[in-house]
């Protein structure tokens, strides 16, 4: 595939999923007010599903991903009418009375797409994820605000410490730390080494890396939660796209942060691929089950095939599932 057809396809892929997000949102949130017996109106779900046959339609007759777009649609489907029994099960005897599309609520802080009002029952906010990948993004997961949405945010860097690391690898500003996405890689290699006090651990070499001590590493699985969970506390339901099935919780939550040691804690991939200076992707394991991932992203779409596309675009925060 040439550079223009990949980036071409992205543009594609993107609009795609992103349509899928919303109406997967939506798909729930009718099969709750239908499987209820509600008479509350359904939601319209039209827009959404144009995006994304819009999106289907651009790609070349024959192209093998129709069917597999056609194949995701259909299982987030099946997986929002099991999501949604499972959940009016969790809550009988309870009456779910309404239904609400929360999808603005990040504005404030909230995590939750939809909200699912009772009658005599607490109201429950449910963050709707699709994945395909094992892995669901965290609240404001996917950022270009490196100190205060990622190092601050996670690892408590402040922003002299921040500009300290970056200059003491030779960058003079951010703005020429993030000319290309590795640099950005580098300093996420240094975060992690500074503020979990790992030893054992070069930036290109976390195979026998270790933390000195746990407070940075159960700040982080703390943080985490919290924007696992929004303000509103949010749970989350994961549709998956491939399967159909339903997923609720991550590997995180699993875990008693007090009861971790500092031998429970590894990193992958321990090296970055041959030939490569650092790793654009870094993953923290407890006891050996992956937790986390942090993935330094360049610029796609259009910017493929051009010098721009070295450039730093984002960084992913995303929990294992």
């Amino acid at each position: 595939m040439s550079l223009q057809d990949r980036g071409s396809f992205e543009r594609i892929e993107g609009r795609f999923h992103d349509g899928m997000g919303s109406y997967a949102e939506l798909v729930l949130a009718n099969e709750l007010i239908h499987q209820s017996g509600g008479t509350q109106a359904l939601f319209d779900t039209s827009a959404y599903e144009k995006k994304m046959t819009d999106a289907i339609g651009e790609l070349d007759a024959g192209d093998s991903r129709i069917a597999r777009y056609h194949r995701e649609i259909q299982n987030v489907r099946d997986a929002a009418r099991a999501g949604a029994a499972s959940l009016l099960g969790q809550s009988h005897p309870a009456r779910l009375t309404r239904v609400v599309h929360t999808s603005q609520g990040w504005r404030t802080g909230s995590a939750g797409d939809v909200l699912l009002e009772y009658a005599g029952h607490p109201s429950q906010p449910l963050s709707v994820k699709t994945d395909k990948s094992g892995k669901a993004a965290v609240f404001e997961g996917q950022t270009p605000n490196i100190l205060n949405k990622w190092a601050t945010r996670y690892f408590r860097s402040t922003q002299i410490e921040f500009i300290q690391m970056y200059r003491e690898l030779g960058y003079s500003s951010e703005t020429e730390l993030r000319l290309h996405y590795l640099h950005v890689a580098r300093l996420v290699a240094e975060v992690l080494i500074r503020q979990l006090h790992l030893e054992h651990c070069q930036p290109n070499d976390f195979t026998s890396a270790r933390p000195t001590e746990m407070t940075g590493v159960r700040y982080l699985l703390r943080q985490l939660l919290r924007y696992k969970r929004g303000t509103d506390e949010a749970r989350i339901i994961v549709l998956d796209r491939l399967t159909g099935q339903v997923k609720w919780q991550s590997n995180l939550d699993a875990l008693d942060i007090d009861e971790i040691s500092v031998d429970d804690i590894s990193f992958r991939p321990a090296k970055p691929r041959l030939g490569r200076p650092i790793g654009s992707e870094f993953c923290l394991k407890v006891e050996g089950k992956p937790i986390v991932t942090f993935q330094v992203k360049h610029k796609r779409g259009k910017s493929r095939g051009t010098p721009a596309a070295s450039q730093f675009s984002d960084i992913t925060t995303r929990l294992i599932i």
